[in-house]
């Protein structure tokens, strides 16, 4: 053994950097159980490597056959005990015990960014494995129309039907646009049962979801019949408003479907009524800092409208082309939102731009 140390003094120390991965290569294999290390494949010779230029090397080992090549080397290199030379390190218990990884080099024609990206440490597959998915558990009702929007949306409707239920004649007057109203307090009493955040009259908003859609379960028309035919839901339903509950109201399950209390068509004729109300009325930034809060409350609602006709029950929940258009509407409403917010007129007419887009798409495609 120090007969062999004192050969490998004499040698130089210095190999070339495909010499040295060759060696790291045979130590692992290796190992540490003492047996007979096992011959890496040739590598061309140290000499040829400094002698001649890398693009010339390349041209080389094109015209000359591997098995050719592989030969000349296996005469050219010195042998220990049958085992190439260039194989062993000065110290190799030092170069063992080094753990660090070796960074791959790039050679002529050859490119390493595919396997650098492919060896992405431990931490990193661990994190994308055990990324937990989003708790919200159902509609982020929040976000979409916060509770005070609700709250001023109610109140809208309910001054709209104490106009026209004053009398035969204010409702003869009404009776046809009622339903849109209706079905929209409806649809919003539905997301109040859901809602995370609370309401005065909250704990019987099931009731007040069913007496609006009671409201209008029968096509309305002119004359005293009709009229006193509605006029019993509707005081029920400004009863519960006020924050108390009639003796004599229906009872009322917990969680029904919204396509059961609110019609896709009459929440479309909101929807309507909303977009050209944004499209009329704030063509500037003036006009969007004026109408600050009501831009903010209709385009929550739209949004609303928007994920509500995606719930069960109205035959799209499954419906991939359809969801391309009522999701990307909802998320264009809560842009028109934050720009309001902050004033800024660009986005807020991108976000109106877009939701003009997905409503004359999906009406070209999904006649209702």
């Amino acid at each position: 053994m120090k007969m062999l140390e004192n050969r490998l003094d004499r040698k130089s120390i210095l190999q070339p950097i495909k010499s040295v991965c060759t060696c790291l290569f045979a130590v692992v294999l290796t190992g540490c159980g003492g047996g007979t290390p096992t011959a890496p494949a040739p590598q061309p010779s140290s000499q040829s490597s400094n002698a001649t230029p890398n693009t010339q090397v390349a041209q080389n080992a094109k015209k000359q056959p591997a098995k050719t090549s592989e030969k000349k080397v296996k005469d050219d290199r010195k042998m220990i005990d049958g085992i190439p030379y260039d194989v062993w390190f000065d110290n190799p218990l030092a170069v063992a015990a080094n753990s660090k990884s070796v960074t791959p080099v790039a050679l002529p024609g050859t490119s390493v960014a595919n396997s650098t990206a492919a060896s992405t440490s431990p931490n990193a597959t661990k994190t994308t494995e055990t990324q937990e998915p989003s708790p919200t558990g159902g509609v982020d009702w929040k976000t979409i129309i916060p509770m005070p929007v609700v709250e001023a949306q109610v109140k809208e409707i309910r001054n709209r039907l104490t106009r026209n239920m004053q009398s035969v004649g204010t409702y003869n007057t009404s009776y046809l646009e009622l339903p849109t109203f209706t079905a929209t307090l409806a649809a919003l009493a539905g997301i109040v049962t859901e809602h995370p955040e609370d309401i005065g009259w909250k704990k019987n908003a099931k009731y007040l979801r069913d007496l609006s859609a009671a409201f209008t379960a029968e096509p309305l028309m002119r004359g005293a019949k009709s009229f006193r035919k509605v006029q019993i839901p509707y005081e029920q339903m400004i009863v519960i408003l006020n924050g108390s509950l009639p003796a004599d109201v229906p009872k009322s399950e917990d969680k029904i479907p919204l396509s059961d209390v609110a019609s896709m068509g009459d929440l479309m004729k909101r929807a309507d009524i909303a977009s050209k109300w944004l499209k009329s009325n704030v063509g500037s930034a003036d006009a969007l800092k004026a109408e600050k809060e009501k831009v903010i409350n209709e385009a929550h609602l739209l949004a609303a409208i928007a994920k509500v006709i995606t719930t069960e029950g109205y035959g799209y929940v499954d419906d991939e082309g359809f969801l391309g258009y009522a999701n990307p509407m909802s998320d264009a409403c809560l842009k028109m939102v934050a720009a309001a917010k902050s004033d800024n007129y660009e986005e807020f007419d991108q976000g109106l731009t877009q939701v003009y887009k997905a409503c004359t798409q999906c009406h070209s495609e999904y006649k209702e």
